[in-house]
């Protein structure tokens, strides 16, 4: 959102300066769509963001930079509100405009490139989020080079693509290095690696990888804090530690349409070994998974000790439903 508002005000003051009073129109549309986008207010915003776009497709060159960002602007509001297929197509033709402005080598694509990603991933069109992912990645190791975190955002989209695929040999390596970078830039606290380390752990439990996703341990140990528990809490499987673990029913309508699956659940574990928060890690069923969240709520552990205390530690529970 911020990238949004910035882009504004920069060519607001362009556009002030123009003669036409349409585009000096595009501009205030664009600062209001953009204004209206930061309060998400999308419905609100859309038609601004449309006629603004008009204009400028209109009155300037194809590859002017305002009709370039009022694409951009376009397809985040059409993402904003769900309407994806337009939000995809907005941005195929803003990465035509890119190319035929800067040529396919610009570091400018890759975020429009990663933006398509995302969306092409939603619709299942694997080969195309791979192509773009890899694109993506080429432009960011040439511009920033291969440790940049930047690099590690497309990787962890491209391991993304593997793990829709089931591909755990090919997404293996790719989640690793993503990891290693966030490590090494960031820490095994921040966001960007805990995303990538529950990528990597889904990819490994959805395809019974339960020892390989342990080497996620490998990563954590190099760049944990001294006071960090000694295993990753992606990697830190629980159900054989538990002194009780509720069996979860099976709902009767999962029963009967004979649903099976595997429920993976992030547990959130208190001082005293009480389980505290439960949530779906990995996107299980969604017939059986709530009756796996309810049952681990009623796990007990014994109390974990991190540096000689009992600690308050996050793990991994995983329930299979077999339909019988």
């Amino acid at each position: 959102m911020k990238i949004l508002t910035l882009l504004v005000v920069v060519l607001f003051t362009i556009s002030s300066q123009q003669e036409s009073p349409e585009l000096k129109e595009a501009a205030a549309l664009t600062e209001s769509a953009v204004r209206l986008f930061n309060e998400q207010k999308f419905e609100e915003a859309l038609p601004l963001a449309k006629r603004a776009l008009e204009i400028r497709q209109r009155l300037l060159p194809r590859t002017d930079p305002q009709v370039a960002t009022s694409l951009s602007n376009l397809a985040s509001i059409y993402s904003a509100k769900g309407n994806y297929g337009p939000a995809k197509q907005t941005l195929e033709q803003l990465l035509q405009v890119q190319e035929e402005r800067s040529g396919p080598d610009d570091i400018g694509l890759a975020r429009t490139l990663d933006r398509l990603g995302l969306l092409y991933l939603r619709d299942n069109d694997l080969g195309k989020a791979e192509e773009v992912y890899k694109r993506a990645i080429a432009l960011k190791e040439k511009a920033f080079g291969p440790d940049n975190p930047q690099v590690g955002q497309s990787l962890e989209g491209l391991a993304t693509v593997y793990r829709a695929r089931k591909d755990f040999k090919g997404g293996t390596p790719i989640y690793k290095r993503a990891l290693t970078i966030y490590g090494q830039t960031s820490g095994v606290n921040s966001p960007a690696f805990q995303q990538a380390s529950q990528g990597f752990a889904c990819l490994g439990y959805e395809n019974e990888k339960r020892d390989e996703v342990k080497e996620l341990n490998e990563i954590w140990k190099r760049f944990a804090p001294p006071d960090a528990p000694d295993e990753a809490p992606d990697a830190n499987l629980l159900n054989a530690k538990a002194r009780k673990l509720p069996r979860p029913e099976y709902p009767p309508d999962a029963r009967a349409q004979r649903i099976s699956g595997t429920v993976v659940m992030k547990v959130t574990i208190d001082e005293k070994g009480d389980v505290i928060s439960v949530r779906d890690m990995c996107q299980g069923p969604p017939f059986i998974t709530p009756a796996a969240i309810a049952a681990a709520r009623g796990a007990q552990f014994e109390p974990v000790k991190v540096a000689g205390r009992p600690a308050k530690v996050d793990g991994v529970l995983i329930y299979r439903f077999v339909a019988r």
